[in-house]
């Protein structure tokens, strides 16, 4: 009990300070939502300090939005309330707790979700639309920040912008699954999440932005920046670009602002943006929030606790999300969003305190990307529940495998090994050489293998059991450097010596020239697979011996030049 009262004193302290300003807002989002044509809803989610000056202003006030293209204004309207008018309550605390919150009267901080909206028809296709939020009512109330705010000074009136490019297609802003309110422990590791989920499958690209007080930048207190915005341990923070994920162990107590600009990107062209501004809230308590890692995956590699990396093509992806809560006995609950098309999580043993979960996804052939879902893990400590927000990616790319070969001799072949990733269990590859398959192995169950193979440059093609393709090159380089030709030969039919051969190893260049005891060339090569079968002129050559002058320059860069004599006999 006295853990559950120092927090609360610690809680009052840390969120009542806002009251000054008679400040309300904890944070907000802002998003549109084609509607057909050029009809757009426009949303603001505003997330409401129960305890502040201001708060009963919400279910009473409308929020003025400005649409404008480029900097000019097209219109300025106000958002409605959407039901409930009393709003949502969000507060992060235990069930045990949650009638004894601000918003019931209670003394543990609480916090409200309050949602406005409106329709819009625009006056057409631009790629510079903007749709502004400057904190502005249909009163003098106005949409400020809490005064005590650690790492902005002054704090300000919130400001959001969502932009659109409506030229090729029309767009609708990601939605955010997560409340902007998060509540930490210092020193205990935690993550963040917005959870944006797009229903139009663009490719998300999030950052860290400068709060704005309408048109001025907020000023950061020295030590924080928009990219830096929290009191961490050294080197505890990370922030993802690709996922949103936001990583950090706090070091103090804390209430900082924290701006996420999320924009969407479609064929590689930006069309449009939306942002989210929250309050982190950092309190002396020693909860640690619950979390989970990937494990046996099963059609893919796992490249990191989160991320796993598959190919192109129709299989089955499986991987367990098992998570655990350093604090023992705590019940955790699991709660997935943004699951791709057909992926199911089963879980198992929800709200318990081992939860399970199997994330099963018979995978269609689509495109090369990330597909990422979330999952917020909640656990019962109380008063205030820790919960965090988990993105997890399935990378789709192209397979990678990798050779090495050592170089061929006279008397020995040169060697290729093959590697592909290790979650390749079973698989066979193929080595190309001009176009044709002059090697194979099927049925390997390792990720190296090793084969013998003759001088040359080689394609090699590799399949795993679930149909994932890689290619990569091998070349094999000669190692045997070496010419001669031999002294006699019988060009008498008989199929044994009847064509006279230079033979050679790494030979670049050949001439061989062979005189009779008249000094007329009787035959002449440029090429080793070109030999004498023992005519002149069209005739048989008498048996008797030959001059030759053979010169050559081998592939190591080395030139031979050999004369002598050979006999022809029959």
């Amino acid at each position: 009990m006295r853990y559950h009262k120092i927090l609360i004193v610690s809680l009052l302290f840390i969120l009542t300070a806002g009251k000054l300003s008679a400040s309300h807002y904890y944070g907000a989002d802002l998003y549109y939502t084609h509607v057909a044509g050029n009809t757009y809803k426009v949303t603001l989610v505003a997330f409401g300090d129960c305890s502040g000056g201001q708060f009963i202003s919400f279910p009473r006030r409308k929020a003025l939005i400005h649409i404008r293209q480029g900097s000019k204004e097209i219109l300025r309207d106000f958002l409605l309330l959407e039901e409930p008018k009393n709003g949502i309550e969000v507060t992060p605390v235990c069930p045990a707790e949650i009638n004894n919150t601000a918003c019931k009267g209670g003394t543990i901080p609480g916090v409200k979700k309050f949602v406005y909206s409106k329709e819009f028809t625009l006056s057409g296709a631009a790629p510079d639309w903007k749709f502004l939020y400057f904190g502005s009512t249909d009163s003098a109330v106005i949409a400020g920040r809490s005064n005590s705010l650690t790492n902005v000074s002054p704090a300000g009136i919130i400001t959001l912008e969502a932009t659109l490019d409506n030229t090729k297609e029309h767009n609708s802003s990601p939605v955010y699954s997560t409340i902007a309110t998060p509540f930490y422990c210092v020193n205990r590791p935690v993550n963040f999440n917005p959870g944006a989920l797009d229903g139009d499958g663009d490719s998300l690209v999030y950052e860290l932005v400068t709060g704005m007080d309408s048109n001025v930048a907020v000023r950061y207190i020295p030590g924080f920046t928009p990219k830096a915005p929290l009191d961490v341990v050294p080197g505890a923070f990370g922030f993802s670009t690709s996922t949103g994920q936001l990583a950090f162990t706090p070091r103090n107590t804390q209430k900082s602002l924290v701006v996420y600009q999320v924009k969407e990107y479609r064929k590689g062209i930006l069309i449009g943006s939306s942002m989210r501004e929250m309050t982190v809230v950092v309190m002396d308590c020693i909860n640690n929030p619950p979390g989970g890692v990937l494990s046996n995956t099963v059609g893919a590699t796992q490249l990191n606790s989160v991320t796993v990396k598959t190919c192109k093509g129709s299989h089955e992806l499986v991987f367990d999300i098992n998570p655990a809560d350093a604090d023992n006995g705590h019940i955790i609950n699991m709660v997935a969003n943004g699951l791709p098309k057909d992926a199911k999580l089963e879980i198992t043993d929800n709200n318990t305190t081992r939860p399970r979960s199997k994330f099963v996804w018979p995978m269609p052939d689509l495109p090369d990307g990330d597909y990422t879902f979330f999952v917020t893990y909640t656990d019962d400590g109380c008063p205030i529940a820790s919960k965090q927000t988990q993105a997890y990616t399935i990378r789709i790319a192209p397979d990678t495998i990798t050779s090495q070969a050592t170089e061929a001799g006279c008397r020995k072949r040169g060697v290729v090994t093959v590697a592909v990733p290790p979650a390749w269990d079973s698989w066979n590859y193929e080595a190309f050489e001009s176009g044709k398959v002059v090697h194979k192995r099927t049925g390997i169950g390792t990720y190296i293998t090793s084969d013998s193979m003759q001088p040359g440059r080689y394609v090699i093609k590799a399949v795993n059991n679930i149909g994932c393709i890689a290619e990569t090159t091998a070349e094999v380089p000669e190692g045997c450097f070496l010419a001669d030709i031999p002294t006699a030969f019988s060009p008498n039919g008989d199929g044994s010596n009847d064509i006279l051969y230079v033979m050679g190893e790494g030979v670049l260049e050949m001439q061989l020239k062979i005189y009779n005891r008249w000094g007329q060339v009787v035959f002449e090569s440029r090429d080793l697979k070109t030999g004498w079968d023992g005519t002149y002129n069209g005739a048989e050559a008498p048996m008797e011996s030959y001059a030759y002058v053979l010169t050559l320059v081998l592939k190591n860069g080395q030139s031979l030049y050999k004369k002598g004599n050979i006999t022809l006999i029959r």
